[in-house]
């Protein structure tokens, strides 16, 4: 992880959360790979930033500063309009890097690969962060981890979709589940991503 990496995360990441991120095992991408990750950097700090912000707001606003489904209601467009930004900017960089989904089968097994270690990498650096921003405000570790895990399948949903991939099963990844992914992919899809993201929070 380069030390720029490092310095974005550490706001949201205990000490021993930033360690145990930083010992884990790297991805090893190709230049091109690597060169998708790099470019989303800016809108993946701003999707850290504001969800930090506007959950905080959203806490706040109930008597008990804790989320219910109204204030997450009311937290969800500036959160959703930002990862619609990653996901256009991401999709843009994968066609001008890796190219646009290919025709060829044996081509588009290998792109959709590459689209797979760009989803790991994503992961690795920022499925910790995600995790510390929604514990802050939910308190069960079990739930928060269900819904951190929702946003970030969201997040790669909104990738792939704007780089051209509409389906999930050649996607190949160690960190991806390909059912919640599947369900992320609907509900960008089907316009009905508000609804996704709150029932996260009501299971």
């Amino acid at each position: 992880m380069r030390q720029a990496d490092t310095f974005n995360l550490r706001k949201f990441l205990t000490e021993g959360q930033l360690e145990k991120n930083l010992q884990e095992v790297d991805i090893d991408l190709d230049d091109k790979e690597q060169a998708v990750v790099d470019d989303v950097k800016d809108e993946m700090s701003s999707i850290l930033k504001t969800m930090d912000t506007e959950l905080d707001k959203a806490s706040k606003s109930t008597n008990e500063g804790l989320l219910t489904i109204a204030s997450i209601a009311i937290a969800l467009p500036a959160i959703m309009g930002l990862i619609a930004k990653f996901g256009k900017a991401a999709g843009n960089m994968v066609n001008k890097v890796l190219g646009k989904k290919p025709t060829d089968q044996d081509a588009y097994q290998q792109w959709m690969t590459k689209l797979g270690h760009i989803a790991d990498e994503l992961h690795h650096l920022y499925m910790a962060p995600i995790e510390a921003i929604v514990k802050k405000f939910v308190k069960d570790p079990a739930k928060a981890k269900k819904i951190s895990s929702g946003i970030f399948h969201v997040i790669v949903a909104t990738f792939l979709i704007a780089s051209g991939a509409t389906a999930v099963k050649a996607l190949q990844t160690k960190n991806i589940s390909l059912a919640t992914l599947e369900g992320a992919l609907s509900a960008v899809k089907g316009g009905e991503l508000k609804q996704f993201i709150t029932g996260l929070f009501e299971a």
